[in-house]
């Protein structure tokens, strides 16, 4: 998950890492430099997916905004391992 060629690019700048079925995170470039090392580009993390409870329903939820891409990879990471690990 920390490295971004293990995620796919779904459309320009746009990234997702399946963690489960119907669940992923995905990461948004805001803004890349081409001249610059793409870790370095303003980005966001987002977990989405469906979820079921008292009812079953798609949600999009902000994980970590506005942030230099390598920090998502590593809130994707640790927010994973908070958050997702069977039981």
């Amino acid at each position: 998950m920390k490295d971004l060629s293990k995620w796919t690019e779904i459309s320009k700048g746009y990234y997702r890492y399946v963690i489960a079925a119907n669940v992923c995170y995905e990461i948004i470039l805001h803004t890349w430099y081409h001249d610059t090392d793409i870790l370095t580009a303003r980005a966001s993390l987002f977990i989405s997916g469906d979820w079921n409870g008292e009812s079953s329903y798609f949600e999009r939820e902000l994980v970590l905004g506005e942030q230099p891409l390598f920090e998502c990879l590593e809130m994707a990471i640790a927010d994973n391992d908070k958050n997702n690990k069977a039981s």
